[in-house]
């Protein structure tokens, strides 16, 4: 199981999944996808990477969404990279919303 997310329905989904299908059961919205990582005492979320079923997130679509408050973590910072690793990502990313 994986940490992977989605925007879906103009929200952004995230979930510990096999697959990034398996987060939704209508992907007819589904814009982008990739892997995240909480660290909870900062308070912030990495969004990085794609989703080999669904592509990458642009920086565009998901700074709109985060900020809109569409997804579940309000006190949280958003970063995001196009790093494929996690350890490149905690260094390249960037705040959005």
């Amino acid at each position: 199981m994986y940490q992977k997310f989605i925007i879906n329905q103009e929200r952004l989904k995230l979930a510990i999944v096999d697959q990034h299908r398996y987060i939704a059961e209508d992907h007819s919205t589904t814009r982008g996808g990739g892997w995240w990582h909480m660290d909870v005492s900062s308070r912030k979320i990495w969004l990085y990477g794609r989703s080999i079923e669904f592509g990458r997130v642009t920086v565009e679509l998901l700074t709109r969404i985060i900020r809109n408050g569409n997804h579940d973590y309000p006190d949280f910072t958003f970063l995001f990279s196009t790093s494929e690793r996690l350890d490149d990502a905690l260094l390249t990313a960037r705040v959005v919303g």
